[in-house]
């Protein structure tokens, strides 16, 4: 692995270089860095390299010149090194992006170029056709692209064999799964009346493991709920169930006033196919008319027998999960023979509020809480304020970015069940 560093201050490599893990890299002969002073390649004696934006504006801009010089005698040395600029509008540096850039290098024989701007940036004429890559280290901004580069520099190290004392570090280390660590322990057993947890101590492998998964994902849900999108589980992102009722009474009409609305026939496959789709226990349809509810049942009953199972038999597959009742406590009362308990409700609604709770809150929940939870959706115009006062947690609406908020059930069920229980991959 070999870097070179282009900045104007190189002394702040030196120490770097020379302690710790890194600076073991580098005196094994495993890493290589070498600095190059930008104002080496200056655009007169007077070592100026940077100068005011054209249309006005705060602070200087890097200019062109001495950035291509110096990227220019580096790819001289490297030819098959990559340049990197470290800029706030960059990649955000993850360890799956670290990990692909060291499998890079290592498989076109070359390094990393790191081009370190201070000033309010470099002309976009540099980054057009000498920049390979440019990374951020998140949403705020530093003084100069050097924190940058050594966080860069220590993260892909990790990956050049032979860097680390025990390469299994790197299977077990946080985001490796795209969840965090589990909590370490080490001597003393006892630590001002705390102690280390028994099963670390029990010698039984199998427990311990299981522990540690657990703790990952509980540690993961509590404080990055956003990784468990990302995560490749073994098991399902939800300790419990969840299941679906969808409401036609009691519902709202568009004079606020209570109603029951119709069954809509659309309504029944396409829910239930997104149902199947993301994992849901149970699909139920609450209608108070018995005929409405016996007509539903035949049009599920052609999926289910002669020819529409031949037809389309993963609509079947579906459509089995379908119960059509009569009210919501016939609900309760089917989830509780189910599954012996009570379900938690969860309401929703196209209206905000102050009480409702975030996707990420609601889908961190789900993970660590093992009982079943009832996700509500109100057909009409929404569902009636004394039904909404039933739930244990309220969801944020489903909104786009304009004021138009008129989704149909259907497509914002989808869209629901994805925030709540999607494997979203993420580089």
């Amino acid at each position: 692995m070999k870097f070179q560093v282009l900045t104007i201050f190189p002394e702040l490599f030196e120490p770097f270089s020379k302690l710790g893990m890194f600076g073991r890299a580098v005196s094994s002969g495993r890493v290589g860095l070498e600095t190059k002073h930008l104002r080496d390649y200056a655009i007169n004696t007077q070592g100026q390299i940077d100068d005011t934006p054209y249309g006005g504006g705060s602070g200087m801009v890097l200019r062109a010149e001495p950035a291509v010089a110096a990227i220019r005698e580096a790819r001289s040395k490297d030819p098959a090194a990559k340049t990197v600029l470290f800029t706030p509008r960059g990649k955000p540096l993850t360890r799956s992006l670290a990990k692909q850039l060291a499998a890079d290098c290592e498989k076109n024989a070359g390094g990393l170029i790191l081009l370190c701007c201070r000033y309010e940036g470099v002309d976009e004429r540099v980054i057009d056709k000498h920049i390979d890559c440019e990374i951020s280290l998140g949403d705020y901004v530093l003084m100069g692209g050097e924190v940058a580069a050594m966080a860069l520099m220590e993260t892909t190290t990790r990956f050049v064999p032979g860097v680390l004392g025990n390469p299994d570090s790197l299977l077990e280390e946080s985001f490796e799964h795209h969840l965090l660590e589990y909590p370490q322990y080490t001597k003393p057993r006892e630590f001002e009346g705390d102690s280390v947890p028994d099963v670390l101590v029990s010698g039984d492998h199998a427990r311990i493991s299981e522990w540690r998964a657990d703790k990952s994902l509980e540690i993961t849900a509590k404080r990055r709920p956003d990784l468990l999108s990302a995560a490749e589980l073994d098991t399902p992102p939800i300790a419990g169930e969840l299941s679906v009722a969808l409401m036609h009474h009691p519902v709202l009409n568009k004079e606020g006033k209570v109603i029951t609305s119709s069954i809509t026939n659309l309504d029944l496959p396409d829910i239930a196919r997104s149902a199947r789709t993301f994992g849901l226990a149970q699909y139920y349809v609450v209608h108070p008319a018995r005929t409405l509810r016996r007509l539903m049942a035949k049009i599920c009953e052609h999926w289910s027998e002669g020819y529409g199972l031949t037809y389309n038999p993963n609509r079947t597959e579906a459509l089995e999960r379908i119960s059509l009742l009569p009210n919501f406590d016939d609900v309760l009362i089917d989830i509780e023979q189910r599954t012996g308990k009570l379900p938690k409700i969860i309401t929703t609604s196209a209206k905000r509020d102050s009480s409702t709770i975030s996707y990420d809150q609601m889908r961190s929940i789900l993970a660590l809480n093992d009982e079943p939870h009832l996700l509500i959706l109100g057909t009409g115009w929404g569902l009636s304020d004394e039904f909404m006062a039933r739930g244990d947690y309220r969801l944020e609406p489903v909104e786009g970015w304009t004021n138009y908020n008129h989704l149909s059930v259907r497509a914002a069920a989808a869209i629901m069940f994805d925030r709540l229980l999607g494997v979203h991959q993420k580089s």
